[in-house]
């Protein structure tokens, strides 16, 4: 039998897990996808996922693919698996062979929320007090257009990638809860979150809005305030049109 490849889109909430990767004796979202796989097929089965999310950090958009040589019902997955309830399997489909969650995808789009004074407290709360101004942090993110690499904004980590530029960003802000949304071809370690913490502080008077393209442009490790896990949200990743598996 020929080795087929599984496409799974997911959701999940991040507070019950310590990240996507599997770890030693914690909760992860890998795992327990791999030990659901394993009591639905009865084989262990490794499985890959697009983005390693961090502890805490919750995704409505992440693929993850495996492969079997195994007779499989793919559009039965999503009923059958018997996920915990903080993961939802959204979607399954038989990708192509050369399909890799990782290192087939061309770009990603996260979500972090921000708020204030009698806003959703899930988010990065500022504070009951607070008055952030936004218009500053939005003067902030345009100081990053231009720049070849934000090396500076991710934090220490065994890659030397410098992190690429932002393809796209949004920062909306209501009365009292703001939402940022970017998108690039990758994110290195802890980017987003370092990226929201200097535009909480930006916001809330506490940094100039060119700080943050001067801390961009140095080499790692990152020099400023990082954004709790809890605010953060994997929304979307996007590969190639002949190689999605969802289209």
């Amino acid at each position: 039998m020929d080795k087929t490849t599984v496409a799974l889109l997911l959701a999940y909430d991040g507070g019950a897990f310590r990240g996507w990767q599997r770890q030693p004796g914690q909760a992860s979202v890998q795992q327990a996808l791999e030990r659901a796989l394993e009591q639905h097929l009865g084989r262990r089965l490794a499985v890959f996922g697009a983005s390693r999310t961090d502890a805490g950090v919750h995704a409505e958009g992440q693929v993850a693919h495996f492969t079997a040589r195994l007779p499989i019902d793919v559009p039965a997955l999503a009923a059958a698996l018997p996920l915990p309830p903080s993961i939802r399997l959204r979607a399954a489909a038989v990708a192509k062979a050369s399909f890799h969650a990782r290192s087939s995808a061309v770009a990603k789009r996260y979500r972090y929320r921000f708020s204030w004074g009698d806003g959703p407290r899930d988010a990065f709360f500022l504070g009951a007090g607070a008055s952030p101004r936004w218009d500053p942090a939005h003067a902030a993110l345009r100081g990053l257009d231009g720049l070849p690499q934000l090396s500076g904004l991710a934090s220490p980590s065994r890659g030397r990638k410098p992190a690429p530029p932002l393809t796209s960003w949004s920062l909306e802000a209501g009365r009292d809860a703001a939402t940022l949304e970017v998108r690039a071809p990758a994110f290195r370690k802890h980017q987003i979150r370092n990226l929201a913490g200097h535009l909480a502080a930006v916001a809330l008077g506490l940094a100039a809005p060119e700080t943050l393209a001067a801390l961009a442009r140095m080499r790692r490790p990152w020099r400023g305030a990082m954004a709790p896990a809890h605010g953060l949200t994997l929304l979307e990743v996007l590969y190639p049109a002949e190689l999605d598996p969802f289209r």
